[in-house]
């Protein structure tokens, strides 16, 4: 009810700054109204993050995978890069395994992240191997302490050197629930400089 009640007046607000934004001719003023619709994104990120490890606990949350065409993938990593950060990529053709819907969910906690703490641009690869397609999302921010990768997966927790960002340590924790259902896998590295966030997307 709460997750309901807040969406409600978030939707209002970005739909009123949508409309602000094509009506103005003002480039300044177009800014304005960009980065409401980019603080609205990110409040229902938030929002449904909060939701999703709540409500029941995450265990209870439905993740149900099907077979899709890669192909699908691009357009779901492309509409949780609203800040246009990723590089140019492509997807090899092949059948995966996924819940279309958590799928995106992953791409954006992934890339929201990379946005808050790291606000750099984002390498993208894409490999293929026998059993899985894997994704990787490199920034080139500070990284983390390499004590502290393992628990970055764990609820609530989040490294030391972000605690003046807004957040509640959410995002890598469902990532990782929602990869496990889909019988994928996700991976955390310390490049030299940045940070990166690999998935591994079952093959069939």
């Amino acid at each position: 009810k709460l997750s309901h009640d807040i969406k409600t007046p978030v939707a209002s607000i970005k739909s009123t700054s949508e409309i602000g934004y094509e009506y103005t001719k003002d480039e300044k003023t177009k800014n304005y109204f960009n980065q409401i619709n980019i603080k609205t994104d990110q409040i229902k990120l938030l929002v449904d993050n909060l939701f999703n490890s709540s409500i029941n606990d995450i265990k209870e949350i439905d993740v149900n995978p099907s077979n899709y065409n890669s192909s699908i993938l691009k357009d779901l990593i492309i509409n949780s890069d609203y800040l246009n950060k990723l590089n140019n990529f492509e997807i090899p053709d092949c059948n995966i395994y996924i819940d279309k819907v958590r799928m995106q969910q992953v791409f954006d906690n992934i890339i929201n992240n990379s946005y808050k703490y790291a606000n750099t641009k984002i390498d993208t690869e894409v490999l293929e191997n026998d059993d899985y397609l894997e994704i990787s999302f490199r920034d080139y921010g500070n990284g983390v302490d390499e004590i502290e990768l393992p628990i970055l997966t764990e609820k609530y927790k989040r490294g030391k050197n972000v605690k003046d960002k807004d957040g509640a340590g959410l995002g890598l924790y469902i990532t990782k629930h929602f990869m496990n259902k889909m019988n994928g896998e996700l991976k955390l590295e310390n490049t030299n400089p940045g940070f990166k966030v690999i998935i591994s997307i079952k093959k069939i």
